[in-house]
């Protein structure tokens, strides 16, 4: 069977080779999932975070501050869990609707889709997507946040 590749194969191979290292990654099976997103149809959803400025990604090679997760997408196992994040993080950053979205969508993540980390006590996880993957077919807008 043909190893799957990954949506953003050459960044991470780029990181991978100025040693950086995948953290284990699972199946999601099927599992329901949520993420924050933008209402505004003009904005590009689903997109991590060293691809859409791709110079952090540079700089923090040169830095020796580099991780893969920065071209996972963060997601979270319940809309509960992802709402107490959001929370906390507009606590800590007046515009974070303005970086990381002022809605929550949701959808399935197939194992067509990708691989994930294993989701740690806030309910959150990253998720690696393979080539193909296009979450904005399957996630849909759930809820305002803001």
């Amino acid at each position: 069977m043909e190893e799957k590749k990954y949506k953003y194969q050459k960044q991470i191979d780029e990181l991978l080779e100025a040693g950086c290292k995948l953290p284990t990654l699972y199946p999601p099976n099927g599992m329901e999932a949520c993420r924050f997103a933008f209402s505004d149809a003009n904005h590009q959803n689903h997109v991590p975070q060293y691809m859409t400025n791709p110079k952090r990604m540079l700089q923090d090679v040169a830095k020796g501050k580099a991780t893969t997760s920065l071209l996972s997408l963060s997601c979270f196992t319940t809309s509960e869990k992802a709402e107490t994040f959001y929370s906390n993080l507009r606590k800590a950053f007046r515009n974070i609707s303005v970086s990381v979205g002022d809605s929550l969508s949701e959808g399935k993540l197939s194992n067509d889709d990708g691989v994930k980390t294993v989701s740690g006590e806030n309910g959150h996880f990253d998720f690696y997507e393979y080539e193909g993957c296009d979450l904005n077919n399957t996630f849909q807008i759930t809820q305002k946040l803001m």
